[in-house]
């Protein structure tokens, strides 16, 4: 087991240094690319001092992505909680549109990072608030150039705090989602839906409810996803997020690098689940799990590597492809950020008050002068670590960053991040984090 997770890994790293500086792979998704692994093959610096700062927009725990206009220049789309997509050119900080996701009687809320299809479009997520305290998520898609182009709402009152994913299989564009949807009285059932984006309309593929939980599985359930809810569209969020009151539901993982993509999904019910796409259904490839609770979504890092954090304080690492438990770390305190995978085999990882180095080989700490490698952050912080080629990067209550062996440090102390939103890094290296007015900050990269 350990010579095949060690040829995984230097596949996953040949991949890393050959295909993440391209302009295709970018950061188009959640945490940058399908697979989710917050990487970007980039020189970047210190986040010291802002190349400009937007203004103030509703943002609370949506991340940005990046994107590129006609010219070719970046441009960076986020949601805001007054359920406005955002357009945002990354030269100079000006706002390019605002599309409205409200209907005409309904207010609607965006928590989640959106997601850029193969055409530019952008696809993302709002939810509204029904009777009763239930709540409805939609899917939107816009143009480049702000216009709603189709949206769709999930079935049976579905909901999700979580990001979409879009991918290109078979010469169809297909959007996937994670959704739970309430059952019994205070209860939820998750399910893992495919869409294909038809361009003016989206069209659903596949619907598989996750597996059964055990006797007494139940998560967070209803009562969970009102704390939850409160925590993630309070504006302006409380200073490092609200601790026991926010976290958003698990974005799946996408790896594509196969005849038949797979799609790795979690639940806060009990359940972590990998499908097979085959271009009519999804087969279920392997099943794992857990004993409720909070979970940050799962990222595929070094090719073959999916790790994901818990409520519990527990990373755990399975071979993607068979669900094989490799290894587990405990960071001794929640680990509800995506952890993050670099170019040398090294799995970063934010727990609400420390980030951690491990090594993606064994789970063990990486060890600097004797001891763990391990650094206290300002505040708690929920956002997930992004990683360079040179720094890793948090947006907590301030913005910080350190080399990848921890020695050089910087911190800027006029940011105060939501404790929510992750950066996003842009394709010179620049690094982009929301800030708690809901300002976005850009950091100039070293190119």
């Amino acid at each position: 087991m350990t010579s095949r997770l060690t040829r995984s890994l230097l596949l996953g790293l040949l991949l890393a240094a050959g295909g993440c500086s391209s302009g295709v792979s970018g950061w188009r998704y959640f945490h940058g690319d399908l697979p989710g692994e917050g990487f970007r093959n980039v020189k970047s610096g210190l986040a010291i001092s802002p190349a400009w700062i937007s203004e103030s927009l509703r943002i609370v725990s949506s991340s940005p992505v990046i994107g590129r206009d006609e010219q070719g220049l970046e441009v960076l789309y986020v949601g805001t909680v007054d359920a406005q997509l955002v357009a945002v050119e990354a030269v100079g900080g000006r706002v390019l549109w605002k599309l409205s996701l409200d209907g005409p009687s309904e207010k609607a809320r965006v928590t989640s990072a959106p997601a850029l299809g193969p055409d530019g479009g952008i696809i993302i997520a709002a939810t509204r608030e029904l009777d009763g305290g239930r709540l409805q998520t939609t899917l939107h898609k816009a143009d480049p150039q702000g216009h709603l182009r189709w949206s769709y709402a999930l079935p049976d009152q579905g909901f999700s705090t979580g990001s979409p994913k879009v991918f290109v299989h078979d010469r169809q564009t297909l959007v996937v989602a994670a959704a739970a949807v309430l059952a019994t009285p205070g209860g939820v059932r998750s399910e893992l839906l495919v869409l294909r984006d038809l361009g003016q309309r989206a069209e659903l593929l596949a619907r598989k409810p996750l597996g059964d939980c055990p006797a007494g599985g139940g998560g967070a359930g209803a009562a969970g996803l009102g704390r939850a809810w409160l925590g993630l569209t309070s504006f302006p969020a409380a200073v490092g997020g609200l601790p026991g009151h926010g976290f958003l539901d698990p974005t799946p993982a996408v790896v594509v690098s196969r005849s038949k993509p797979l799609i790795a999904v979690a639940d806060t019910v009990c359940r972590i689940e990998a499908y097979e796409w085959d271009g009519r259904d999804l087969a279920l490839v392997w099943q794992a799990f857990h004993d409720g609770g909070a979970l940050s979504s799962p990222a595929v890092v070094f090719g073959n590597l999916l790790v994901i954090g818990s409520g519990r304080g527990l990373l755990t690492a399975h071979d993607v492809e068979t669900g094989v438990k490799m290894w587990e770390y405990d960071a001794g305190e929640p680990v509800l950020a995506t952890p993050a995978g670099s170019s040398k085999g090294i799995v970063f990882v934010v727990s609400e008050t420390q980030m951690h180095a491990v090594s993606g080989a064994n789970g063990v700490p990486v060890v600097q002068a004797g001891s763990p490698q391990r650094f206290r952050l300002p505040g708690v912080s929920r956002s997930s670590p992004v990683v360079t080629a040179d720094c890793v990067y948090a947006a907590t209550q301030e913005m910080v960053t350190v080399s990848h062996d921890f020695k050089a440090r910087s911190h800027n102390t006029g940011f105060s991040g939501t404790g929510f939103s992750s950066p996003a890094v842009g394709g010179d290296g620049s690094v982009y984090a929301v800030a708690r007015n809901g300002a976005i900050w850009k950091f100039k990269g070293s190119k």
